[in-house]
C-alpha cells in the first residue's frame, strides 16, 4: 500500500499488478488529483502476496475510510471488479465504489446488471472525472455514470449491503451472503452516546443476567471472563442514569433461586439476560421462572444468539425484546421507552418484537456506532470478585479482558463476529485504551491483559501508537491475545513491539492444513502465510498456539490428516483441534443444513469442545470423534513434545495443574466413542496454566 497523504484518504484505488501499468495510462487522473489535493492511496493485488481479502483488510484497518474506492474491470482468479465492489459495498457503505472501464463493452450502465454495487463507471478515455468526485466537484454525469437505484437507497441502511444471495462454489457447497451490520462515518448528535445520554428520562431499575456456561465448558471450570458485552450496556444504562446491578450465574455461584431472590427484593423494571448459542436454553430457564412470577416484568434478551436468531426468539412470549447487535444504545432507548410507559416502540432501531396482534416485527437495523471511543469503559465495578474469573491461560491473575476494536472485515463462513460488529473494524484510540488498563491497574488491582479483539494486529498503526503509550506506563503486564492473531495480519515489527509490552506467547486460527478447504470456508489466507507467522513468533521468543478445526465443508479423511501433518510440520508449543459447530446465522449453517448434513440441533451441544453435531459426506460423526484422538496422540506423544512440556514444569503450581489435568486428557486420547464432555482438554489446552 502507498498513500501520498498523512490525513484522511479520500481516495484509494484497489489495483491488479502491475499498479504502475494502470497509473502510466491514467496519468491525467492522478495529475488532476495531485493538482486538487486530494489525499490518494494505491493497493495492488499480487497473486501470492496480497489477494482481494487481504487488499480490503489493508483498507478497512490501515487507513481512515475511503470517500471513493476506484477499482478497473478485470475479472480474473486473483481479481474480480464484480466481488471487490460488493465486499467494498459491504466494509465501506458511505464509501462510492466506481469502475474505470478499460474494456469499452463495459463503459455503459448495463454493468451495474452485473456489478449491482457500483456507485458509477467511467470509460477509461474519461477517468479524469473520477478526479471531480472529490468534495465541491461537480463530474459530467454524462460520462460519470450513476448507479440510481444504488445511489437511492444509500441513505437506507437497510438497503445499503446487498440481501441474502447463494452461488454455487465448484459444485461442492453454495457460496452464502448475508447482511451484516454498518457503521456510518458519522450520526446525528441526538442519536450518538452523547445526545442518547443527554435526553431526559425516568430511571429504571435494570437487572442483568449471564446465565450458567458451566453447559459449555464444564462444570469444573471458572467462568474465563466477565461478559464485556454485558459491562457495557451497563456502564451505558449508568451514564443514562438508569440503576443496573448484575448477577453472574457461574462467577457468583448463583442458582436459579438465587436470581429470583434478587428480582423479588430489588423491585426491578426490567430484566435483561444475554446468550451465546449454547446457553440460549439456561436464559431461557430464568425467563420462565421469572415470567412465572410476575407475568407483567418486561424481558429482553441480547447477545449474539439473539442477534443471529431473532425471529425464533422473539416468536418465544417468555421474551418481550430481542436486541440485535450492538446493544448499548438500543437498551437505554428501550429502557426510556419501558419507564415512560410507551405503548410502540417501532421507532427503536435494533428490536425484534411482537406487536399487538402477535405478530414478529422489526424495527430495523441500528446503526452502529462509529466511534468506540464515545463509550464509556465497562461497568467492571458491578462484578462482584474479579479473582472469581480464570482464564485457562493466564499467568497471573487477576487477568481481565478487553477489547479494543469491532468488526472483521474476514469473511470466514463459521465466525459470525461480521453479524453483531459489521465487516468495518473501528479501533478505539490508543489513548483511550491506556485510560482503561490504567483504571484496571490500579482501580483492581489487574495483572494481566488478555485482548479479545479478532484482528488488533490488522491495525498496525495502533498496535504502534499502543505499545508506545503502554511503555510509558510505570506498571508491568502481561498480555495476551485471547482469540488468537491471523498470520496474514502479523510481521517482526509487530510482534516484538507486542512482546516487548508483555505478550508471551502468541496463538493463530490456522483451522485447516488443506488449501482447497481454506478457500472453500473463505479463510484468506495461505499455508505459506501461516509457515511464515509462526515462524517469525518462535524466532523472537513467543510461545506458539495452533487452532484448527475438524468438519469444515469440504473436509475429508485426507484433508483432516493434512490438518495434523500441518500442525505437526508447524509444531506449536500447544495445538487444538475442535470441531467446527455450525451455529445459526453463519454461513456454514446455511451451506450445511441445505445439504441436510446436521444431525444434532440441541444448542446446548454446541459448546466449542463438544462432539461434532453434523457429518459430511464421507465422514461420519464417530469417525471425526476418531480422527481427533489419533490427532492427538500424534501431536503429543511425540518424545520431543513430552520432554518440551516437562521441561515447562518449572514451579509446584505448574505440577499441580499437570496432575490435575493431566489424567483427564490423558484418557481422552484412546475413548473414541465418547459423547465429548463439555470440559474436553481442561479448559483448553493440554497443560493448563492458572498460577
Amino acid at each position: 500500500m502507498s498513500n501520498s497523504g498523512n490525513s484522511h484518504t479520500a481516495i484509494s484505488f484497489v489495483l491488479p499488478s502491475p499498479a504502475g501499468a494502470f497509473q502510466g495510462r491514467h496519468a491525467a487522473l492522478f495529475s488532476a488529483l495531485g493538482a486538487a489535493g486530494v489525499d490518494v492511496a494505491e493497493l495492488t493485488i499480487v497473486a501470492g502476496e496480497q489477494t482481494m481479502e487481504q487488499a480490503l483488510f489493508v483498507l478497512s484497518n490501515e487507513m481512515r475510510e475511503s470517500d471513493v474506492i476506484v477499482l478497473v474491470d478485470e475479472q480474473s482468479p486473483d481479481y474480480d471488479f464484480v466481488e471487490l465492489s460488493a465486499r467494498g459495498l459491504s466494509s465501506f457503505p458511505a464509501a462510492k465504489i466506481v469502475l474505470i472501464a478499460e474494456q469499452p463493452a463495459n463503459a455503459s450502465a448495463d454493468v451495474f446488471a452485473v456489478a449491482k454495487s457500483l456507485h458509477h463507471v467511467v470509460a477509461a478515455a474519461d477517468s479524469e472525472q473520477v478526479a471531480l468526485l472529490r468534495r465541491g466537484g461537480e463530474p459530467d454525469h454524462t460520462l460519470l455514470l450513476q448507479n440510481d437505484a444504488l445511489v437511492k437507497s444509500q441513505s437506507k441502511l437497510e438497503e445499503i449491503v446487498t440481501s441474502y444471495v447463494k452461488k454455487d462454489l465448484g459444485g461442492e457447497f453454495s457460496d452464502v451472503r448475508l447482511n451484516t451490520p454498518v457503521a456510518p462515518k458519522s450520526l446525528p448528535f441526538e442519536d450518538t452516546v452523547a445526545g442518547v445520554c443527554a435526553r431526559s428520562r425516568t430511571p429504571g431499575r435494570v437487572l442483568l443476567v449471564i446465565p450458567s456456561q458451566f453447559n459449555v465448558y464444564g462444570a469444573n471450570i471458572k467462568p474465563a471472563y466477565p461478559a464485556l458485552g454485558v459491562l457495557w450496556v451497563a456502564a451505558m444504562l449508568e451514564k443514562a442514569g438508569h440503576t443496573c446491578e448484575l448477577i453472574d450465574m457461574d462467577a457468583d455461584e448463583a442458582t436459579l433461586a438465587t436470581v429470583m431472590q434478587r428480582l423479588d427484593a430489588g423491585r426491578f423494571d426490567v430484566l435483561g439476560l444475554t446468550a451465546v448459542t449454547p446457553t440460549y436454553a439456561n436464559a431461557v430457564e430464568i425467563a420462565k421462572a421469572a415470567k412465572a412470577r410476575w407475568p407483567q416484568l418486561p424481558i429482553m434478551l441480547g447477545g449474539i444468539h439473539a442477534t443471529v436468531d431473532p425471529i425464533v426468539c422473539a416468536k418465544d412470549p417468555l421474551f418481550d425484546f430481542i436486541v440485535v447487535g450492538e446493544a448499548e444504545v438500543t437498551v437505554v432507548e428501550l429502557v426510556d421507552a419501558i419507564m415512560a410507559k410507551a405503548t410502540d416502540v417501532c421507532g427503536i432501531k435494533g428490536l425484534v418484537y411482537r406487536d399487538a396482534s402477535g405478530a414478529v416485527v422489526s424495527s430495523g437495523a441500528r446503526a452502529l456506532v462509529p466511534d468506540l471511543d464515545d463509550y464509556p469503559y465497562p461497568a467492571v465495578h458491578l462484578i462482584k470478585d474479579l479473582n472469581k474469573y480464570a482464564p485457562a491461560h493466564a499467568t497471573v491473575l487477576p487477568a481481565a479482558p478487553i477489547m479494543v476494536s469491532r468488526g472483521c472485515p474476514g469473511a470466514c463462513t463459521y465466525c459470525q463476529t461480521k453479524n453483531i460488529f459489521g465487516r468495518r473494524t473501528r479501533f478505539r484510540t490508543p489513548a483511550n485504551v491506556i485510560g482503561e488498563i490504567r483504571r484496571l491497574v490500579y482501580d483492581y488491582g489487574v495483572k494481566e491483559i488478555h485482548f479479545l479483539d479478532d484482528v488488533i494486529t490488522a491495525n498496525k498503526k495502533f498496535v504502534r501508537e499502543f505499545c508506545a503509550l503502554l511503555k510509558q506506563e510505570p506498571y508491568k503486564l502481561h498480555l495476551e491475545v485471547a482469540n488468537g492473531l491471523r498470520a496474514d495480519m502479523v510481521n517482526e515489527e509487530i510482534l516484538t513491539a507486542l512482546k516487548e509490552v508483555g505478550l508471551r506467547n502468541v496463538g493463530f486460527g490456522i483451522e485447516s492444513g488443506n488449501e482447497r478447504v481454506l478457500k472453500l470456508v473463505k479463510k484468506g489466507i495461505t499455508k505459506d502465510q501461516v509457515r511464515k507467522a509462526i515462524g517469525i513468533a518462535k524466532a523472537i521468543g513467543l510461545e506458539t498456539w495452533g487452532f484448527f478445526i475438524f468438519g469444515l465443508p469440504g473436509d475429508t479423511e485426507e484433508s483432516i490428516r493434512d490438518t495434523v501433518d500441518f500442525a505437526i510440520e508447524l509444531d506449536p508449543k500447544y495445538a487444538k483441534f475442535v470441531f467446527l459447530k455450525p451455529f445459526p446465522g453463519s454461513e456454514v449453517f446455511y451451506q450445511l443444513d441445505e445439504r441436510g448434513l446436521i444431525d444434532n440441533r440441541d444448542y446446548s451441544q454446541y459448546g466449542p469442545y463438544t462432539a461434532p453435531v453434523h457429518h459430511l459426506e464421507g465422514v461420519s460423526q464417530q469417525r471425526m470423534l476418531e480422527l481427533q484422538q489419533q490427532a492427538l496422540r500424534r501431536f503429543y506423544l511425540r518424545p520431543g513434545k513430552i520432554i518440551e512440556h516437562l521441561r515447562d514444569l518449572r514451579s509446584f503450581a505448574r505440577v499441580l495443574s499437570f496432575l490435575r489435568g493431566g489424567f483427564f486428557v490423558f484418557s481422552q486420547l484412546w475413548n473414541s466413542r465418547r459423547r465429548v464432555s463439555a470440559s474436553t482438554w481442561v479448559a483448553d489446552g493440554l497443560l493448563p496454566t492458572d498460577s
